[in-house]
């Protein structure tokens, strides 16, 4: 097959979404397929930026010119879509077209997908009806995007164009009118697609809850798949502990990823300073990862009777990540907004009990088997995470079942699935 992915977050940035399309791309042409990913530049010079990332024309990857943080801080935006874009992606023959965000390119995948008859698979991968609650202020982008590039990329009908002149109307707070938005269009985008992919059961849910009489889709639950990280040496790991102050008989829990606001990473200080700290002197709490959200956590920190036992290593190559899993006792991951939780799947891999607070977020942890579910407030995280450190037992019974967990959704496994998938709606659309 010659499949399409389309996305609107791509290298030299990292994240969840680069990582998905990263394996994905990498697993499918492995299984023989050829994959193109079509991307933003992060550049007005699309050439340059891939001089720079080494990539040719056997990399299969399409770069589009963007300008950072047009419409969003962090984000950056392709306007430059001329028709003889449209005639070279026809002109590509793609047999699938899978997108993952609903912005700018992945709007480009729509059109190509629905103009040509191919396939479209839609993968939902950020939740941005909760994103919107810490950050109001996207607000004129989501408009933006809403009102003038949903309607020139997607063929529109007249209801559709009614349902977005009525997203125009103000409502009461800025996060209500974000969250309508973001609701009505992505449930009429959504049911253009021949399939929905949901990652989790809480965005299966979620987006169910979502349909109308006038706009339904199938929704599909597919974790992506994630491989174990390289295992990390012991020389590596005595030099990571050396140098962050962890000693070997030290209880460390902690968080790996993004050091965003929406994460809810606070309770993690608060369940830390006013109950686990004491209860256990040995215990030290550590981040990994940074955003600007990091200096917000760091002033919490300092603020603590424990500052000395919170630590901030700051971000690590993915390769890396390996070290800091191995030093965990406790993996806890507060995040109330993700929609999988990549990191889970990774510290599943590497045998860690995890603590979580969204109950649907993931597939690889189950309560009471592999780790906890605690409510979202400090006191029963900290009674979560102190239950398995004063355990030894807890906390190998709880590593074995973490790793039988995460190999039943490896990126080969998984991408099997996807597979399957793509084959079954390529029939389904030769047969219309």
């Amino acid at each position: 097959m010659r499949i399409g992915l389309f996305t609107d977050s791509y290298r030299p940035s990292i994240n969840g979404i680069v990582y998905v399309v990263e394996s994905l791309k990498r697993e499918l042409e492995a299984l023989g397929h050829e994959v193109y990913v079509f991307c933003p530049a992060k550049s007005i010079s699309p050439s340059k930026q891939a001089e720079l990332l080494h990539e040719d024309e056997n990399s299969r990857i399409i770069r589009f010119r963007s300008i950072t943080g047009a419409f969003f801080d962090d984000y950056d935006t392709s306007v430059f879509f001329p028709p003889v874009v449209q005639r070279q992606i026809a002109n590509m023959h793609l047999d699938v077209v899978h997108i993952f965000t609903p912005s700018q390119i992945g709007l480009l995948g729509v059109k190509a997908a629905k103009k040509n008859n191919i396939p479209l698979i839609i993968q939902h991968c950020t939740d941005l009806y909760e994103f919107v609650d810490h950050y109001p202020a996207v607000l004129p982008g989501v408009l933006a995007l809403a009102g003038v590039v949903f309607p020139l990329s997607v063929k529109l009908n007249g209801q559709d164009l009614l349902e977005v002149a009525k997203l125009y109307r103000p409502r009461n707070g800025v996060t209500k009118w974000n969250k309508d938005i973001i609701e009505r269009v992505i449930t009429i985008l959504y049911s253009k697609a021949d399939a929905v992919i949901a990652l989790s059961r809480k965005s299966r849910d979620q987006l169910e809850s979502w349909q109308t009489e006038d706009y339904t889709y199938d929704v599909t639950l597919m974790p992506n798949g994630v491989n174990a990280l390289p295992r990390a040496s012991a020389k590596r790991v005595a030099e990571f502990r050396e140098q962050w102050g962890l000693d070997e008989k030290d209880e460390v829990f902690g968080f790996v990823g993004r050091l965003g606001e929406e994460k809810n990473l606070p309770i993690l200080i608060q369940a830390f300073s006013e109950f686990i700290a004491e209860a256990r002197p040995k215990s030290k709490l550590l981040f990994v990862g940074d955003f600007e959200y990091r200096k917000t956590l760091e002033k919490m920190a300092a603020e603590t009777d424990f500052a000395d036992r919170i630590i901030f290593t700051g971000a690590m190559p993915r390769e890396d990540l390996g070290v800091a899993y191995k030093v965990m006792n406790v993996f806890t991951f507060p995040s109330l907004k993700d929609t999988q939780g990549w990191v889970l799947h990774e510290a599943a891999h590497a045998g860690k009990p995890i603590v979580i607070i969204d109950k649907e977020v993931s597939e690889v942890v189950k309560d009471g088997v592999n780790g906890y579910f605690a409510e979202n407030n400090p006191e029963s995280v900290a009674e979560k995470v102190i239950a398995i450190l004063k355990s030894p037992k807890k906390q190998a019974e709880f590593s074995a079942e973490s790793k039988k967990l995460a190999n039943k959704f490896t990126e080969r496994s998984q991408v099997k699935k996807l597979e399957k998938l793509y084959e079954n709606l390529i029939k389904a659309c030769e047969n219309q």
